[in-house]
Order: C-alpha cells, then sequence, then structure tokens
C-alpha cells in the first residue's frame, strides 16, 4: 500500500503527468518550509521498469514488447485509442512519433478560442525543450524511399509545398512499426517513459502505478469547492491518497470523466450528485475527425525496396482562408514495407486465393502507397453527453468541403506520379453523431472566461481550488498535426507556470 500523504499527486503517466512530475519534483519546493516536495504519480496500468537505452531497450521492456501482435499490444490501450494508452508511458509509448511541433496558425487559434495568453514566444522555451528531450530532427535522407522522393519532385513542379517529416527517435533502425500500436522494443521512440520518468525518479517522485483513481474528494464551499483528495483502487483495496495540490492529467476522455465522477461538471450528468457545476467538463472536444478522403494508389514498379518500414515519408499544408479554418493537412507515403497482417488487408491486394499469395510472397505492398488529407481544422467538435457517450456535432459544412477538395488534390498528384491505379476512400454526404477521429483536445480547455472554460490560462480549475488540469484536455483547439509533441511543450510550460505560483518560496 502506499503512502497516503503528499504535498502533490498526479493522477495519469502518460505524456503529461511524468513531464509534470519530473519538472515539479526537480524545480518546485514547499513554499511554507523550501524543503523538497512529496510527490505522487499515480496510474491505472502497470509500470516496466529499466533504465533507458535508446537502440537496445532495457532488458523487462524488450521481454514485454517483443514480438507483440497489434491485439495483444492493444491490451494497454483503453477503448482501443491508443491515445488513451493504461501504462506508465501512457500513449508516448503507442504514437507513430511523428512530430509536428505547434504551426504559428496553432498558437493564435489558441489566443483566439478562449483568449489565452499561450504564444509562440511565451511558449518558445518549453517547445525548444521537448524538441531537445526527444531528439525532434528530419528524417535523414538515407532512409527516404523512391517512392516518397517521386511524390516530393512531383508536389514541388505542380507548385505545393512538401515538407520532410521529422521524428523523435534515437537509435532508429526504422523498422516502421511505430505507425502501429506496438512499442518500441529498443526504447528508440523518443517517450516520456525514457525521458522524464527516470528525471522525475532521480528526484524522488513516488510512481505508483496500477491503481485507478474512482474520484478526487472535493469539498464545497458555497459555490466552489476545494480538492482535498483521491480516493483509489489498488490490488482490489479501496484507501485514500490526500494531498494539498492535485494535477490531473488523464488525456482528453480520462480527466473529464474522473472530474464529472467527482461531482464536478454539468448538472445533467449521468445523474451524478454534481458538487460544483461547470457545463464545460467534457464539451468542446477538438480533433481531426475521420472523414474519408484517403487516396491510395498502386504503380507499376516498387517504391520502395523494403528495408524500410513505413514511417511517412512528406507532409503538406493546404489552406484557402487566411485565418487557417480548414487547413488541410496532407501526409506521403510510398514504397514502405508494413507488418503481414497491414499488407493484406490493403486495399490494393487481392481477397484471396493465389492472387493474394502472390501479392504478399511478392511484397506487392512497396508497390502501394497513399497522399492522405485530413481537415485539421475542423468545423465540428465531440462532446461527452449526459449518459457519458462521445458524441460529434456541429456544422460540418466546411470540413465536408474540405475533404472533398483535399480528394481531388491528392488524385492529381497521384496521377502525375504515374499511378497505374488510384482508389479514394468513400467520401461521406453528412458525418454522424458516432464519427470517430484522433488528435482529441479540449475536454477541460484552458480560457479566460469561465464561463466558457475549465481551467484558466495558468492551468487552475475556475471552480475548486488545488485543483489542475495540466494535459491534452486543456488545449483548446487541435494543432495542425499530431498533438503528441505539442501537449508535451504545452504540459512543460504548465509546469512552469505552476512552480511560479504554487511551488516557489
Amino acid at each position: 500500500m502506499p503512502e497516503t500523504k503528499y504535498d502533490v499527486a498526479i493522477v495519469g503517466a502518460g505524456f503529461s503527468g511524468p513531464i509534470m512530475a519530473a519538472k515539479i519534483a526537480e524545480k518546485g519546493v514547499n513554499p511554507r518550509n523550501g524543503e523538497r516536495l512529496k510527490v505522487a504519480l499515480i496510474e491505472a496500468g502497470p509500470y516496466f521498469k529499466g533504465a533507458p537505452r535508446p537502440g537496445y531497450g532495457s532488458s523487462l521492456r524488450r521481454q514485454m514488447f517483443t514480438n507483440l501482435e497489434d491485439g495483444y499490444a492493444g491490451t494497454y490501450l483503453w477503448n482501443n485509442d491508443r491515445s488513451l494508452a493504461k501504462i506508465v508511458g501512457g500513449s508516448s509509448l503507442h504514437w507513430g512519433a511523428q512530430a509536428f511541433l505547434p504551426f504559428p496558425a496553432d498558437y493564435l487559434h489558441w489566443q483566439r478560442e478562449t483568449g489565452l495568453d499561450w504564444t509562440e514566444d511565451k511558449l518558445r522555451s518549453a517547445v525548444a525543450e521537448i524538441r531537445r528531450e526527444f531528439n525532434i530532427h528530419q528524417y535523414p535522407d538515407e532512409i527516404d524511399t523512391p517512392g516518397n522522393q517521386l511524390f516530393y519532385d512531383v508536389a514541388k513542379k505542380m507548385g505545393l509545398d512538401p515538407k520532410r517529416q521529422e521524428g523523435a527517435r534515437r537509435n532508429c533502425i526504422y523498422c516502421g512499426f511505430c505507425n502501429s500500436p506496438m512499442m518500441c522494443k529498443y526504447d528508440s521512440r523518443a517517450s516520456t517513459m525514457v525521458t522524464y520518468i527516470p528525471v522525475a525518479e532521480k528526484n524522488g517522485v513516488d510512481i505508483i502505478p496500477d491503481t485507478y483513481v474512482e474520484k478526487i474528494r472535493i469539498e464545497a464551499r458555497g459555490e466552489r469547492g476545494i480538492a482535498r483528495s483521491l480516493q483509489c483502487i489498488t490490488d482490489g483495496s479501496r484507501y485514500e491518497i490526500e494531498a494539498d495540490k492535485i494535477i490531473v492529467t488523464g488525456g482528453y476522455m480520462g480527466s473529464p470523466l474522473l472530474l464529472l465522477r467527482s461531482g464536478y461538471g454539468p448538472r445533467e450528468w449521468n445523474g451524478n450528485p454534481i458538487i460544483v457545476e461547470n457545463p464545460n467538463v467534457g464539451k468542446h472536444i477538438d480533433g481531426h475527425p475521420r472523414a474519408g478522403g484517403g487516396v491510395s494508389a498502386l504503380f507499376d514498379e516498387p517504391m520502395g525496396d523494403g528495408e524500410l518500414g513505413n514511417i511517412g515519408g512528406y507532409f503538406m499544408i493546404h489552406d484557402d482562408r487566411a485565418d487557417g479554418e480548414g487547413r488541410l493537412l496532407f501526409r506521403a507515403g510510398f514504397g514502405g514495407l508494413r507488418l503481414p497482417s497491414q499488407s493484406a488487408l490493403n486495399t490494393f491486394a487481392p481477397l484471396y486465393g493465389r492472387e493474394h499469395k502472390k501479392f504478399m510472397r511478392e511484397k506487392g505492398i512497396l508497390r502501394t502507397g497513399a497522399l492522405s488529407p485530413s481537415v485539421s481544422k475542423p468545423s465540428g467538435r465531440w462532446y461527452i453527453d449526459p449518459d457519458g457517450k462521445l458524441l460529434y456535432g456541429g456544422d460540418h459544412s466546411l470540413t465536408l468541403r474540405r475533404v472533398k477538395e483535399g480528394a481531388q488534390i491528392a488524385r492529381e498528384v497521384l496521377e502525375q506520379m504515374g499511378a497505374a491505379q488510384i482508389r479514394s476512400a468513400r467520401i461521406p454526404s453528412n458525418l454522424s453523431p458516432r464519427t470517430g477521429g484522433s488528435h482529441r483536445v479540449g475536454s477541460c480547455r484552458a480560457g479566460v472566461d469561465p464561463k466558457t472554460s475549465v481551467v484558466n490560462p495558468y492551468f487552475e480549475s475556475h471552480d475548486v481550488d488545488d485543483l489542475f488540469v495540466c494535459d491534452g484536455s486543456a488545449i483548446p483547439r487541435v494543432t495542425t498535426g499530431n498533438t503528441g509533441t505539442p501537449q508535451a511543450s504545452i504540459t512543460v510550460f504548465a509546469a512552469s507556470r505552476l512552480i511560479e505560483r504554487h511551488f516557489k518560496r
């Protein structure tokens, strides 16, 4: 049984929690006496310990992650969503390590959305730290495939602006299996497990794995509240952890659900008794909707030699408005080797029989590729309904228009590349309440107005004292690309703000 009294308790050890724990334990002090803070980092999943050895891996993680099949890797995912991983290291162990740090438009959208002061200049040092710690760098030319190079040349001639993708890896062999939920047995893919967890442990943070936090005990004070403790379950035993400050880092779904279970949120949620009301908890969820538009191609000649896995190649951005609304992000990948299970289900693979065996034996996957547009600034939003379901709503007209335009642009590029066959995903005429998506943020969004947000620009709850939300759920608008490294950057920024206001003598 862990200790039951801490200065700081952090709930969630995924992308944000370890960063927050490491920074506060290293730089913060108890403001009352100037002594080192007693910090707990709590995670619902297991902790596979081991010193970080990028390119080699720790013995335990090698043992656990070697030859994982996709289905088994999903053991550590919640609701089969790799952004909601229940394991110390969280989604940073599952992400594809494609590192899209915030673009200039992203900062402007945060400011415009809820009045935040999260400017590019103020986050500059935090972004630089994540670039350094995650070893973010442009993919080297020697691992580029001929197909990716062909795409780049054709897109340039067409007046488009392709750019080489950046990755967050160290001593990587570029097997390409990062682009599945499988975890890296070599510790080459950057994660909080190999960057910030060691710093947290060095500075005395207690990591408490396999522990489910049922709720935060919030004591009512008029229309406000104060966070007092966490009600936890470990190995079937219930107990309470008291903390002077409670920081929630459970992700876009975990964080609002914990707050809602704790009685903090809209009045109508799931029959749950609400202690402190804030209608924004679980609302305003932004992300990249799955709206079709992906365009695949089959070529007569191989686009790669089979030595490299599918790690992605180039990207390009297309705007048709000065404000960046409806922005399209195109990802290009050609000639990369994939897992057999993925190759067998490729859109150009024959369904069965001799032709299918021939496609697999001759590595037909190397003759395929895709140019996939996504609407990175969509017009709709998700929300958690009164029954706890995640639904999608809003005016989708801009998103649907841009999906169609993106598919047309992709098809034109592939035709110029000389594709023998081109197939587009079905483009919907509307988006349903069950529309899926990725890179979701904003369910406990930050803002200056308590009427439209959950936490203030300093990540402090508007309504509950000693309660903070410091993860992707606080980001009010989705970033242009993957949200892993932007979220990590914002967490570094959040830690500096919390230290300045709460953990400094």
